[in-house]
């Protein structure tokens, strides 16, 4: 079983079914996007201030950028969001099944 990983300067999400940034960027290149380890985590954090940003706004909260960017960096929060947008495919794919009968 994968080891969860967290410091103040690096984390990722690793449990039976996560990935971790090799892995990330191992796939990204094999799918033709030259990627390393330290790319897909940048772009990984991007996306996840992104959604951290829209939950702010969305709840009229006032957060620093400094404790916003330690909130992206969490691997519950990383989590979180995955399991979110795992929901809303789900429920996505089960509109498209309906829609085709």
């Amino acid at each position: 079983m994968k080891e969860k990983f967290e410091s103040s300067t690096y984390s990722t999400v690793m449990d039976d079914d996560g990935v971790n940034y090799r892995e990330i960027a191992a796939v990204l290149s094999e799918m033709g996007y030259k990627m390393n380890h330290s790319s897909a985590r940048n772009y990984v954090l991007r996306i996840m201030r992104r959604f951290a940003d829209e939950i702010v706004n969305e709840w009229d909260m006032s957060i620093s950028d400094e404790d916003l960017l330690k909130i992206v960096k969490i691997p519950q929060f990383q989590q979180a969001i995955c399991e979110i947008l795992q929901l809303i495919e789900a429920e996505s794919e089960t509109k498209n099944l309906r829609n085709r009968k």
